[in-house]
């Protein structure tokens, strides 16, 4: 059985650039768990969020550009994208409270008064710290506001065109087209995320048929995805008391440190449920509070011999989506591990672990956490258009579509 949910969301990516800079976060609506996508001309509103490690005021402003539907910088200038100002002062901001890691949080909203957005398409913030002469942005967000020029009908399956409830879903989907698209081939442009994921996005698709304003995309190969597994989690919202997944907390000065339980490889499927990667701030004192939160310092191990020709990441939304040398596990020779750690705040949050082989940079899932088709999967379709004469991909519609046969 299948569920599908055509809405209005997207494939979201907020990463930190900087080491002092943590839980960049943004949300829609102030709804936790919903992806970064704006409804053109609507009263949607996107909050963004992050935390400096310091009661020391930093002076913060953001700035936004337009993209095309692979992230490129788009032809369009300020005055075509943007009505206001950009480089903005981030002016909200409050100093952690009762918290043994001293944080001040910064937050800004957009649209907002100063600044508001004309066109649809993707979107790129940067927060530059203004007392820095160092040019690099502090963090980066990627958002999508979308129009409602096109829909959506699609479905998954674990039975695909290479196996029958094996490792994989394949993917089909329909696209009803407006009618002043003239080429759908060349025009419609569709990318495709499996829980918001960006290393394993496709793009590049062309229509299997189209015909009567719809453009079919069915029995593609490059719409077969490998199942994967459902992520691990941990859940801390006190330091003083080990949650979900966490053997031990213990206090050494400065900071609190979190022990998980020592993972291994998965040969089964998990019947844990999970978030699809994502994570939320939560504290047992007050839920949900942007400033009472503390930090802790938790510690990941994989239990698994050495491997050379390559290295094994942390993968989860907590990480930025990317494969950093932040996220990256180091080998302890005399226990046989693998292991690192990251400064997170009190919250739920949800991980895996890739293998990155040096030869080819693509990261590799199953090798550690396996492939098995009941796997519950969230599948996100963009469909962009440019016309002949455009200077920009417009984002005519996005659909979400979950699979999960153990449960529809």
């Amino acid at each position: 059985m299948l569920l599908s949910l055509p809405l209005a969301v997207g494939a979201q990516s907020a990463r930190s650039c900087c080491p002092s800079v943590k839980s960049v976060r943004m949300t829609l609506d102030e709804v936790w768990d919903a992806p970064a996508v704006i409804r053109l001309g609507s009263d949607d509103v996107l909050h963004f969020s992050f935390d400096e490690l310091s009661h020391v005021y930093h002076r913060y402003t953001y700035r936004i550009r337009h993209c095309n539907a692979d992230w490129t910088p788009s032809e369009l200038l300020e005055i075509d994208f943007l009505d206001g100002f950009n480089d903005v002062l981030v002016e909200d901001w409050e100093n952690s409270e009762n918290t043994s890691q001293l944080y001040t949080h910064y937050k800004f909203s957009i649209p907002n008064e100063e600044l508001q957005l004309k066109v649809s398409g993707n979107y790129i913030v940067e927060v530059f710290d203004d007392e820095q002469s160092d040019e690099s942005p502090v963090a980066v967000y990627e958002f999508s506001v979308v129009e409602s020029g096109a829909s959506v009908s699609a479905a998954v399956s674990g039975d695909t065109d290479i196996s029958f409830n094996d490792k994989y879903q394949q993917l089909s989907f329909v696209v009803a087209y407006p009618s002043y698209v003239t080429s759908p081939a060349t025009e419609i442009k569709p990318v495709v995320y499996q829980n918001r994921r960006r290393d394993n996005m496709v793009s590049g698709l062309v229509p299997t048929y189209t015909a009567g304003g719809k453009a079919e995309y069915v029995r593609n190969e490059r719409l077969i995805f490998k199942a994967g597994n459902e992520y691990r989690r941990f859940e801390l919202a006190d330091p003083n008391s080990p949650g979900e997944g966490v053997e031990e907390v213990v206090y050494s000065a400065p900071n609190y440190n979190a022990l998980l339980y020592m993972d291994k490889p998965r040969r089964s499927h998990s019947n844990y449920r999970d978030e699809n990667g994502l994570y939320y701030v939560n504290t047992f004192e007050g839920y949900g509070t942007e400033i009472e939160a503390d930090y802790v310092n938790v510690h990941f191990a994989l239990d698994i011999p050495y491997r050379s020709g390559g290295d094994f990441y942390l993968s989860g939304d907590f990480c930025g989506k990317g494969y950093s040398e932040e996220n990256r596990l180091y080998y302890d020779e005399e226990g046989g591990y693998y292991f690192t750690s990251q400064m997170l705040k009190l919250g739920l949050y949800n991980y895996q672990y890739v293998w990155v082989p040096s030869s080819s940079g693509r990261a590799d899932l199953s090798f550690i956490e396996g492939d098995f088709y009941n796997t519950e999967n969230e599948y996100l379709i963009y469909i962009y258009y440019r016309g002949f004469s455009d200077r920009y991909d417009r984002l005519l519609t996005v659909c979400r579509i979950n699979y999960n046969p153990e449960r529809n």
